[in-house]
Parts: C-alpha cells; sequence; structure tokens
C-alpha cells in the first residue's frame, strides 16, 4: 500500500502503487479534503497504473462516491476526476463511482494514459 500525492497549480495526482485497498483510498481523500488547497483544485488524477493488487470493489466505489458527491458541495467549480487505468476488472467499479456524483458539476472519465488524463483535466 503506497499512495504518492502531488499537488500542482489547479490539481492533484494520486499515484498509487503496490496493493491499493479503501484504507488507503480513503486516507488519501482524507488528506486532500483536509488541506486549505482543496477549495481551488480544478480537477484530480488517479493513477493506478503502477497497482499490483487492487483491492478496491463496488461497495468501495459507493462510499467513495458518496464522499466526493458531498465534497462537491465545498468545492462548487468544475471538478474532473481522471482516473488512469488498463484493469478491465476495475473499470466498471471506476464507471460506478462515477454515478454517485453525476447530479454535481464534477465529471469523471477513465483514461489508459498519464499523458492522455493531463490532456483531458487542462482542456477546458
Amino acid at each position: 500500500m503506497a499512495c504518492e500525492i502531488i499537488w500542482e497549480e489547479q490539481g492533484i495526482l494520486f499515484k498509487h502503487s503496490g496493493t491499493v485497498d479503501e484504507q488507503e483510498a480513503l486516507a488519501m481523500i482524507g488528506i486532500m479534503y483536509a488541506d486549505s488547497r482543496f477549495d481551488g483544485l480544478r480537477y484530480q488524477i488517479s493513477d493506478f497504473t503502477k497497482v499490483t493488487n487492487n483491492l478496491l470493489n463496488f461497495k468501495d466505489a459507493k462510499i467513495l462516491g458518496t464522499l466526493d458527491r458531498a465534497s462537491s458541495r465545498w468545492n462548487t467549480r468544475r471538478m474532473r476526476l481522471a482516473f488512469v487505468t488498463k484493469d478491465e476488472k476495475f473499470i466498471p467499479i471506476v464507471e460506478y463511482y462515477f454515478k454517485e456524483f453525476e447530479a454535481t458539476l464534477w465529471e469523471g472519465k477513465i483514461f489508459e494514459s498519464l499523458e492522455m488524463a493531463y490532456d483531458w483535466v487542462k482542456s477546458e
């Protein structure tokens, strides 16, 4: 379980590696929400390309999505959430997570590369 958090001018990058579980995901978003820079974020990128054991499931996606939907009330800007993964088993879980904040200004998309994710989050 390891995640590097990189704060950028208008966004945040989560670089996951090794094993990822609900505990790590909750810890990372907790760090983000607790930071005053959260209010100014325009994008979040979660890079799962170095993950070797992904334990996140649909229940976790529901919990994380519900927290993010509630957080959209604090950061009312249009937020883009990009996930970088090629894991065919994880993609439906991410799509399920995205459904939790459909009625907000936040939107999510899945990409195969970090470069593609950056192109999208910075395109607006």
